[in-house]
């Protein structure tokens, strides 16, 4: 607290502080009217009793890229959005300011800078913390109290104290997550406990507190805020909290402390003509007969049929006939020095260089070192990706992938068609496959695309060779959805392109994924001395998966169909494709990856994906036994 706080603020920002207020008050006030008219079908999260806060930051921070959270009408409103586009959105319109995909939770508007949340609690906290390390703008990012206990939100504000840019981290802290209180929740205080050094206050939600409190520590960014709420509303809906009541209710306190200043007249007009003004906004967009949903759900295009290089650049590193590392470490370096490229992951600089794909001698904002923190890494690629950036996010493992892929496929994969927005993170991630020697583990083991694939919006390949992967890069560039590009450390010295060997009587057709091509190409000379001829038809882009020709002949002429073999587990990418094949054609196809058990350390308790061995019994069985 401040003595005397009230003297040093203007009757001009009192009044202007309070018809904010009073804005957000009887927007929600109608919000929660037409949900209880069944006028609102979508979930709401209103802001009723924490208004000030909102408030009172759109006046000391007014022009930050904005990070809300689910509840974040309040800061919609205070900072500017439209109105009209907010309650179309509520109500599940196209021209809604989410075209009507977002509801209550997932808001944003262009206009003031605010972007789009998807609703998992904190996953606003990394990405806002990578847009700001790329833009190095102001940057205000607001949480709730329960957002501070995922980890995910930890690392970002550890990292962030680290890097230094310049955000306003406010946590509205109203002591409930939905209804369990913080001390049920942790021992820890916000400022005290986990500000990891960066300056901060702990404040009620007095709006000139909060104003003199941010000014002040805007000056030292980054810097945290926590201020205490009452919120009136319950967790979500209009329901009170009847077990909890509120203690106090910002929004009247705010009416007293005017009419002591003697504003009493001016803060009446206020609230008759905002909640006049709200009314009729709310009055007309519930009577606007509501426009034919023009929304399209876009996907990425289908692969090029041919894998080649069209860049005139790409196609002279093919000519120089480098390995597929040398290959990505070129492009690599001409995407970061001619495009404002930036490469981010774990240890890149350090045990070389990722198999020497990382270029050397670029500074710590072109090859940006990630703590290890696995579950904000791919938060902060996003962030960058939403400055306009294409981000390459590299992680040396694919079983790290478990952790890292959240906001992939949660986020990126979900903005183009939640708020018309682009997020294209470029995900580089490697599989050993038993290429750095036997007994990995269950972590640090072979490919894991799998988890990649059911997520709508994410394009998803697996190059082996130089040509396949210039190809791919190619397309990522000419599409703005992420992609999970699934490497393998067994292809990195691989030169020569790998074509489909195709004959007019073949009894059964491979369709190998990643490194499975290689053991494949092992196994045919083996089958043929038995007299088994083998079509082999390369997959690289899992997808979008296309069944053309080039797939489903080969099979037609094939005797016993045919078998798709992946280095993942076979309940993932090799069903799901040799699913969409048998779609197509009267020929049975079959599917082979990972055996459906853990990797050990020891040796003989690998598990690694489909030997030369196995392919040749697997075919043996097509083949002989109609297996």
């Amino acid at each position: 607290m401040i003595p005397d706080i009230a003297e040093t603020f203007s009757s001009k920002v009192i009044l202007e502080l309070f018809q904010r207020v009073c804005l957000c008050r009887f927007f929600e006030q109608n919000t929660a009217k037409a949900f209880d008219e069944k006028k609102i079908e979508c979930p709401i999260y209103l802001s009723l009793g924490q208004e000030a806060v909102a408030a009172a930051l759109s006046i000391a921070f007014p022009n930050p890229h904005i990070f809300g959270q689910h509840r974040a009408h309040d800061l919609y409103l205070c900072y500017g959005g439209d109105i009209d586009a907010l309650i179309d959105e509520l109500l599940g319109r196209s021209t809604g300011c989410a075209r009507g995909m977002g509801g209550s939770a997932s808001i944003h508007s262009p206009k003031i800078k605010m972007v789009g949340h998807e609703g998992f609690i904190g996953s606003q906290v990394p990405i806002g913390l990578g847009k700001a390390m790329s833009s190095k703008e102001e940057t205000l990012i607001v949480m709730g109290d329960a957002d501070l206990e995922e980890g995910w939100v930890l690392e970002a504000l550890g990292y962030a104290a680290t890097v230094k840019k310049p955000i306003l981290f406010v946590c509205v802290d109203n002591d409930l997550s939905v209804l369990t209180e913080v001390a049920t929740r942790r021992s820890w205080n916000f400022v005290e406990h986990s500000s990891f050094g960066m300056p901060g206050r702990d404040i009620t939600d007095n709006p000139r507190l909060i104003i003199h409190w941010a000014k002040e520590l805007i000056n030292q960014l980054p810097a945290i805020l926590n201020v205490r709420v009452c919120r009136i509303s319950a967790h979500s809906g209009t329901r009170m909290d009847q077990s909890r009541p509120a203690e106090w209710d910002r929004f009247d306190l705010i009416k007293q402390e005017l009419a002591k200043m003697g504003l009493e007249k001016e803060a009446t007009e206020i609230e008759l003509e905002t909640a006049l003004k709200v009314g009729r906004a709310w009055e007309t967009r519930l009577q606007a007969k509501p426009k034919k949903s023009s929304i399209v759900f876009i996907r990425p295009t289908d692969p090029p049929k041919k894998i080649q290089a069209t860049n005139k650049l790409y196609r002279g590193v093919l000519n120089e006939n480098l390995n597929l590392a040398q290959t990505i470490n070129e492009i690599t370096k001409d995407h970061i020095l001619n495009h404002r490229g930036v490469v981010m992951g774990q240890c890149l600089n350090g045990a070389g260089n990722v198999a020497g794909t990382i270029p050397e001698g670029l500074n710590s904002e072109q090859v940006i070192e990630l703590p290890m923190s696995d579950m904000s890494g791919s938060g902060i690629a996003c962030g960058y990706a939403l400055d306009g950036r294409r981000p390459i996010l590299v992680s040396r493992y694919q079983g790290f992938m478990h952790f890292n892929i959240a906001y992939l496929t949660n986020y990126a994969a979900k903005a183009k068609e939640m708020w018309g927005y682009p997020c294209p993170v470029f995900a580089r991630v490697s599989g050993t496959d038993g290429s750095g020697g036997p007994t990995i583990g269950p972590v640090a083991s072979a490919c894991h695309h799998g988890l990649a694939m059911r997520q709508p919006g994410m394009i998803v390949a697996a190059p082996m060779t130089p040509v396949e992967y210039i190809a791919l890069w190619e397309y990522y560039l000419n599409n703005e959805f992420p992609v999970y590009c699934s490497e393998h450390r067994q292809a990195y010295n691989l030169v020569e392109p790998m074509p489909d060997i195709v004959y007019d009587d073949a009894d059964i057709t491979l369709f190998p994924i990643s490194s499975t091509r290689l053991n494949v190409l092992k196994a045919l000379p083996i089958l043929k001395e038995e007299g088994i001829i083998c079509n082999v038809v390369h997959l690289v882009w899992l997808k979008p998966f296309v069944v053309d020709n080039r797939i489903l002949e080969p099979l037609k002429n094939s005797s016993y169909g045919g078998v798709v073999l992946d280095s993942d587990y076979e309940n993932g990418a090799s069903k799901l494709i040799a699913y969409d094949i048998a779609q197509h054609t009267m020929r049975q196809v079959r599917a082979m990856g990972l055996e459906d058990r853990t990797s050990g350390f020891a040796r003989h308790l690998d598990n690694l994906p489909p030997s030369t061995e196995r392919i040749v019994n697997c075919v043996r069985k097509v083949v002989r036994f109609n297996f």
